[in-house]
């Protein structure tokens, strides 16, 4: 199947941006001089989340190892402004933080982070987030979302935040320097675009981001695709880029759940690399506050002329293949708090190196099969 074409006029993303922008500003200056008085909120609001885990590796002809720890899972605290304009016109605002609950530790504003500008044609923002592609599937489609249990040590090639260029094999980022449009909904259909400007320019290289999301949502059917390409990642002239798909369906308390991505890689001038991967899921309640989650992801055997492997994928012509099984119970004690158990293991051909997300295993070889069982809290506010 042929991959579609960027635009030639996609070097101008942010002038499209502009425009766009420019369409949501000029009703707002027409109409300034009669502007409804304002109204401010600020919000915090977060989660924190952490588990007592035993986690191990084994295969590959390596001895067995195994360590116990105290992990955090991806917490949050975060502060939300809104200024209401009137007309259906505001202003917002967002500072969102991880949380070590494990430690105490944690950078400020390291999350989603940015100023939009909000009106009847959808919204403006600008700032650090993750890229419409990832929205796909990582909320919608997998029961775990983050932690050693999630998807993402597979689908996406694993998840950072970087900047443009930095952790190249990522199809699984929160982006930096990011201009988004969000469209409002309508009939259940919504979009997102977003583009990274090529701040880290350099003489021999230029790279840049280009994000979409599609979505459609009605009732107990979700539907999703998205697509991602990132330019001069690699060098000068290469060109990356994802596809992926998302479907969820819910009947009683039944949700079933499915994603499948293709990415494809130029990491080197002449070579290519290319690998399909697929999850399908299940949150099932079993009865007032419990649930039972279901995962099962498998990555399919890198393709093309690349000679070295690219995050978890390894190089071409080898046992490259994967599957991870993931097994969670989850009893609710209050509508903010839960107390859950999981199991999660995957399982690496010879030439494979995906690792646990989130809290990956320390010093994992190609082969090695890593593995985690976790009991743990989570309380929202």
């Amino acid at each position: 199947m042929s991959q579609p074409q960027v635009p030639a006029s996609f070097p101008h993303a942010p002038l499209v941006l502009l425009a766009l922008a420019a369409g949501l500003l000029s009703p707002l200056a027409a109409r300034a001089q009669e502007q409804a008085a304002a109204a401010s909120t600020v919000t915090a609001y977060g989660f924190l989340k952490a588990d007592v885990e035993r986690v191990s590796v084994s295969g590959a002809g390596l001895p067995a190892a195994s360590l116990s720890r105290l992990s955090n899972n991806l917490s949050v605290l975060g502060f939300r402004a809104r200024e209401n304009l009137g007309g259906g016109w505001a202003v917002w605002a967002q500072i969102e933080t991880n949380v070590r609950v494990d430690t105490g530790d944690g950078p400020w504003g390291g999350r989603n982070t940015a100023v939009g500008l909000q009106g009847p044609a959808g919204s403006l923002v600008l700032g650090q987030w993750e890229t419409p592609l990832r929205f796909v599937s990582v909320y919608a489609i997998d029961p775990f979302t983050a932690g050693i249990f999630a998807s993402n040590g597979i689908m996406g090639n694993g998840f950072t935040t970087a900047a443009n260029g930095q952790s190249p094999a990522s199809f699984d980022r929160r982006q930096p320097n990011l201009i988004q449009y969000w469209s409002p909904e309508l009939g259940g259909v919504s979009l997102r675009l977003a583009y990274a400007a090529p701040e880290e320019k350099s003489a021999s290289s230029d790279p840049d981001l280009f994000s979409g999301l599609l979505v459609y949502k009605q009732g107990p059917l979700y539907a999703a695709w998205g697509y991602e390409l990132h330019r001069d990642y690699f060098g000068a002239g290469s060109r990356d880029s994802a596809h992926r798909l998302g479907l969820a369906y819910s009947w009683g308390g039944t949700r079933l759940r499915g994603s499948w991505e293709r990415l494809s890689y130029e990491p080197a001038p002449g070579q290519s690399l290319r690998r399909a991967a697929w999850q399908l899921a299940l949150s099932q309640a079993l009865g007032e506050g419990q649930e039972l989650r279901l995962s099962l992801v498998r990555a399919q055997a890198a393709r093309g002329t690349a000679r070295a492997g690219l995050g978890g994928i390894g190089a071409p012509g080898g046992d490259t293949a994967a599957s991870q099984v993931s097994l969670g119970y989850g009893y609710r004690l209050s509508k903010r708090s839960e107390v859950w158990a999981a199991y999660t293991r995957i399982r690496n051909g010879a030439a494979a190196s995906y690792n646990l997300s989130a809290n990956s295993y320390p010093g994992l070889k190609p082969g090695q099969d890593p593995a985690g069982l976790g009991l743990g809290i989570t309380h929202s506010f």
